[in-house]
């Protein structure tokens, strides 16, 4: 066994486990599976097992060209699937619903697939990002309670989102965000749960990655306090590259916020070109009369510029709200400054904003909130603002309203302004999943002439 030269992976597996087949990519539809395998030996007469969960008598088919559809299944059902080699050697059982999910599917994960276990059971974290030729990159991580949470896979498209094919794995990797700089791609996130903050490039449009840089240490202790991020924007102004951080843990109960930034003309893999602002503490930076719901501080901010001109950080905070930071980048390392609450029409989760040149609107993708019905994460909206002080609910994209919101969830958007266009990522609980937090896919969505909704 060769010593690492890369961040990436081929696929990843933990040593011991043997050369044999795997399917490193699932598509369920309402009455398919798509899959992807490949087998590190190379041979030929590979064959698909498969049928409904649990039971026989099984069916085949023959396998070429690393891609698979296996048509004619019975809708809303589990069926499990395994690749074998001439030689006996077989794949894990890999487990699949078929039924309708909102979307094109990039990748799935069934709850109860051990096949990253060694990470986690869902799939999160969506990524999005268009290269300059055009195809489109996703990448999401691999979570769950207690778990390593450490695998981050790839995918790219190169029809515009109408179909999927798997890259690489990355690994260490969780909450990574894709983004260009200065013509080269990168992906900057975490080792694992609140580990260390990492980055590291891909001079392949996301084949091979050189070994990451480590930034700034983490504890890699989902119970201790480490950093915590998501795939937030990658903001540039006044001369810096940047993106929001946090120190803490939802276990200790409090989340400071930062951000890391490094000059626009630095070299990014040079860990000493990068610092991180003096941590803002909610307990002692805030007025005495921010609400009792938001004690454990924001986290999951989006950097945009305002309008006049200021650098300002949007954090998840509480139902309606989100807390406004300031951050100057020409004092770096200076605390980011308290500017207050504003009410945004969305629950406690991640979103960004975009500033859309043309129309001169700043849009978000948010799980919008409901008291009647009471919504959770089954109903993602657009909006939109011309100051970041007033929002207006433009249209609802995804609506399950009337869903159970705590098996339903369309969540952790990451969206890009595609021309007239508007395409995102979900992380989407749907179709049996765990919850409608522990999602089981990662969708693609495109709303054609997006600007009508403005």
């Amino acid at each position: 066994m060769r010593a690492v030269t890369a961040w990436n992976t081929e696929h990843y597996a933990p040593p011991g486990c043997g050369n044999v087949p795997y399917i490193s990519r699932l598509a369920p539809g309402e009455r398919s599976v798509s899959f992807e395998y490949a087998d590190p030996l190379g041979s030929d007469g590979l064959r698909a097992v498969y049928g409904r969960r649990g039971e026989a008598p099984l069916s085949s088919v023959p396998l070429s060209g690393g891609s698979c559809e296996i048509c004619g299944l019975e809708p809303d059902t589990d069926h499990e699937i395994t690749v074998e080699a001439p030689d006996g050697r077989r794949s894990s059982v890999r487990l699949a619903r078929t039924g309708y999910v909102p979307g094109t599917v990039v990748n799935y994960l069934h709850p109860d697939d051990p096949a990253c276990a060694f990470s986690g059971r869902y799939v999160a974290s969506p990524s999005l990002l268009r290269l300059p030729d055009g195809r489109l990159l996703a990448s999401h991580d691999v979570f769950g309670r207690d778990m390593p949470s450490n695998l981050s896979s790839l995918f790219e498209s190169c029809d515009g989102g109408l179909s999927w094919h798997r890259v690489t794995d990355i690994f260490p990797l969780f909450w990574g965000k894709l983004f260009m700089f200065r013509g080269a791609l990168y992906m900057l996130g975490c080792s694992n749960e609140y580990g260390d903050l990492l980055i590291g490039r891909s001079d392949d449009s996301g084949r091979t990655w050189t070994v990451p840089t480590v930034l700034f240490r983490g504890s890699a202790n989902n119970r201790e306090d480490g950093w915590h991020r998501a795939p937030m924007r990658v903001h540039i102004a006044g001369g810096r590259i940047m993106t929001d951080v946090q120190y803490g843990s939802w276990t200790r109960g409090l989340f400071l916020d930062a951000v890391i930034s490094a000059p626009e003309d630095a070299d990014l893999l040079d860990a000493s070109n990068w610092v991180c602002s003096e941590p803002w503490n909610i307990r002692k930076d805030c007025p005495a009369e921010y609400p009792e719901a938001a004690k454990a501080g924001g986290i999951e901010g989006s950097l945009v510029t305002s309008p006049d001109g200021r650098v300002l950080d949007f954090l998840r905070i509480c139902p309606g709200k989100t807390l406004v930071l300031s951050f100057d980048p020409a004092r770096p390392e200076a605390k980011m400054t308290f500017e207050g609450l504003r009410d945004i029409p969305s629950t406690p989760s991640k979103w960004q904003i975009e500033y859309d040149e043309q129309s001169g609107n700043y849009i978000a993708l948010v799980s919008r909130m409901l008291d009647d019905p009471p919504t959770r994460r089954n109903l993602m909206s657009l909006i939109s603002s011309r100051d970041l002080v007033r929002w207006k609910v433009c249209d609802d994209l995804i609506d399950f309203r009337h869903a159970d919101p705590k098996a339903v969830g369309f969540q952790y958007i990451d969206f890009i302004i595609d021309g007239n266009d508007l395409i995102y990522l979900s992380r989407t609980a749907f179709n049996s999943a765990n919850s409608f937090h522990n999602s089981n896919y990662i969708t693609f969505h495109r709303v054609r002439d997006f600007r009508r909704l403005l």
